[in-house]
């Protein structure tokens, strides 16, 4: 896999450390259990030794991770009373195979007026008349897999821009909106994908020839609430069954 950065993604270490914490986390990568050589990973990534070392060298920061002299990096899951935050903790889908490294791209972000244009079904949140409507494709280590679309509130004195926007909203939330996601609410079904979905998207596909308003993906319509317990961001998810599952893990 090749990574390429471009100028509104995370750091490609910080990007690297986040999917191995998650794969930890979520016991893809077993408790004990050692870590292919460096210059190995690196070359299956596509990145530099110097920058798979950063990565390690956080996941070994956060307890993550524990480097032997001579031997190699081992895997050290935290105890369940441990909270490791990372930046993609609550993003619930994997390739079939397992895994990947997550990616984004910002569409589109538009200022409109909740009444009006929010979702008849979805949830009223916020004290803004605005909100802020972000629609975005995702990728799991480069391969198409899902479309976005996503409402915070928008306050009089704030706007939006695409070029503002990581991989990480929540991120993004927490840096320059001053509230982050401490709790979601997943209802995880099936629809067909909006006909805002790009053509070359959809289209790895058994039902390629169909036309968009035909396919059927994977749906997950969230509820996302802040430090407050209040709620703070609506989504809904459509997932490509032939390339991503929705994964969640109970221990």
């Amino acid at each position: 896999m090749k990574t390429a950065l471009s100028k509104n993604r995370l750091p490609l270490h910080v990007e690297i450390s986040e999917m191995l914490a998650r794969e930890i986390q979520a016991g893809i990568l077993a408790d004990g259990s050692r870590l292919a050589s460096e210059r190995l990973m690196a070359d299956e990534l596509g990145v530099a030794v110097g920058t798979l070392r950063k990565a390690l060298l956080e996941l070994t920061q956060k307890g993550l991770l524990e480097r032997v002299q001579g031997s190699g990096n081992y895997v050290r899951k935290p105890k369940q009373s441990q909270n490791i935050d990372t930046i993609y903790s609550f993003f619930r889908l994997e390739l079939l195979k397992g895994g990947g490294l997550p990616t984004a791209q910002v569409l589109s972000v538009e200022r409109l007026n909740k009444a009006e244009y929010f979702p008849a079904l979805g949830p009223q949140f916020g004290t803004a008349a605005d909100g802020f409507r972000i629609r975005r494709l995702r990728r799991l280590n480069s391969i198409n897999s899902a479309i976005e679309e996503i409402w915070i509130d928008a306050p009089k004195n704030r706007n939006v821009s695409v070029e503002d926007l990581s991989d990480s909203l929540y991120l993004f939330y927490r840096e320059n909106l001053k509230f982050w996601i401490t709790g979601v609410e997943d209802q995880v079904s099936v629809n067909k994908i909006p006909d805002w979905t790009p053509i070359t998207f959809a289209q790895k596909t058994s039902a390629s020839s169909l036309n968009n308003e035909h396919k059927i993906w994977g749906y997950i319509e969230r509820k996302s609430y802040d430090q407050t317990n209040m709620l703070a961001e609506y989504s809904l998810t459509w997932f490509n069954p032939e390339v991503a599952r929705y994964v969640a893990r109970i221990k």
